[in-house]
């Protein structure tokens, strides 16, 4: 039955192409908003993900496969996630939100020394729809801007344990999925529309080296050191770019035609390298204070066009950016038989990213704070858990005529942890 409930998961996991998975007009830029790896566990220990934000060790963590050496059961995670923002220009504030399967992996030691995991995620994604009017020489213009689409990620790591307190690992993730973009230009009192529409199918590999180191302090306490780096990759992309005219009658197209129409099969996207380390204090089952930078090489970002590119994309200045996070978790008492709010793992992290781009010279930072829980659900010794993490943040400028994200983000994660693979012995 558990294998059963796994398969038809992950093969679900696959096909979801209808979730609405972002909504910020930032999505436009780049391959979209970067998704990868922000469950629960993570997301309420501010983004922390090079070293275990499990007390236990029960959660598998797709960024640094190496975090994963304390696996002793089968984890199967599905995480779901819910967004809100508010987008402020001048005088004008508009909210919307979303709400997405965010995760689903399994997780199992393989060994006494090794660790295997898979899983399927949304790797990033395209979520906005912004109109602008202005006024040119003779008349008023109005663009409507329409993104949609994900690239996905399915992916598998493997660890292993060198020694009691160092691991290395590797993580290979298959990146697949469609990128939609159009772009409807209007001038007042002419017939006809000009719509400039983009379709890019996307598929390429891409591999993580991680690496852990576990030291002993004392007793009861642990020094952890994790790091790991992202290849940079080149994407194939099958990229097609159409330029028509058309008019409305009611809500059907008419008039239509193609002005032109190009395509290129075999385009590459290039991806940036990314490397990250950070640092965890623990007491076994207590608490953790921990840290974590991470740097990106956006300033390779190379994004294929067959046509002369927009004047947002001609003023976007992809930039090398870092992240910067501290984090910890604190459980008031893990054995508790009396308090079940006692066993409550609590979570807590802040953070903030220089900006990846500028807009018209603006850089475009961010910044938030989190709160998470994690939430013991059945055996008192079993690490199955119900994982919940708020965070608020705040994006971007309204300076130049740009946008303020506010956004209020919600995580849930079910962990389910299990002995599934050892053999029963009967006495």
């Amino acid at each position: 039955m558990k294998w059963i409930i796994c398969s038809l998961a992950l093969i679900g996991a696959t096909t979801i192409q209808a979730q609405t998975v972002s909504v910020s007009p930032y999505s436009s830029l780049g391959i979209g908003e970067q998704l990868y790896n922000n469950n629960a566990e993570i997301g309420g220990m501010g983004g922390i993900s090079t070293v275990p934000t499990n007390p236990y060790g029960q959660n598998a963590n797709f960024s640094n496969p190496a975090a994963n050496r304390n696996i002793r059961m089968t984890n199967f995670n599905v995480s779901v996630r819910g967004d809100n923002s508010t987008f402020e220009s001048g005088s004008d504030k508009v909210s919307t939100g979303s709400f997405k399967l965010s995760n689903i992996s399994l997780a199992f030691p393989m060994t006494k020394k090794s660790t295997f995991g898979m899983g399927f995620q949304p790797y990033s994604a395209l979520g906005y729809n912004i109109t602008n009017t202005g006024v040119g020489e003779n008349a008023n213009q109005m663009s409507a801007m329409e993104g949609k689409g994900a690239i996905n990620s399915l992916h598998a790591f493997y660890n292993y344990n060198i020694t009691n307190g160092f691991s290395l690992a590797l993580r290979a993730n298959y990146l697949f999925g469609k990128l939609e973009t159009s772009e409807k230009v209007s001038i007042e009192g002419a017939s006809l529309l000009t719509d400039y529409s983009t379709k890019a199918n996307y598929r390429g590999v891409q591999f993580t080296l991680g690496s852990m180191y576990q030291q002993k302090i004392g007793k009861n306490n642990n020094l952890y050191i994790g790091a790991y780096y992202t290849l940079g990759s080149n994407l194939t992309t099958d990229l097609n770019e159409m330029t028509s005219t058309y008019t409305f009658l009611g809500t059907d197209k008419a008039s239509l035609d193609t002005i032109s129409l190009k395509r290129d099969a075999e385009a590459k996207t290039k991806l940036p390298h990314t490397f990250a380390i950070g640092a965890s204090y623990t007491k076994d089952n207590a608490w953790a204070i921990s840290g974590e930078a991470k740097f990106n090489t956006w300033s390779d970002f190379e994004k294929p066009s067959l046509s002369p590119v927009s004047t947002v994309a001609s003023n976007t200045e992809y930039k090398n950016n870092v992240y910067l996070a501290v984090g910890g978790y604190w459980i008031p008492d893990f054995n508790s038989y009396k308090s079940y709010f006692n066993r409550v793992i609590y979570r807590a992290g802040l953070y903030y990213e220089s900006a990846p781009y500028a807009l018209y010279g603006s850089d475009i930072n961010r910044y938030g704070v989190t709160i998470g829980a994690g939430l013991p659900v059945g055996k008192i010794n079993d690490g199955t858990m119900l994982n919940v993490a708020l965070e608020y943040g705040q994006r971007g400028t309204t300076s130049n005529g740009l946008i303020k994200d506010n956004y209020l983000g919600v995580k849930v994660g079910f962990d389910l942890n299990d002995i599934w693979f050892r053999k029963r012995v009967i006495d």
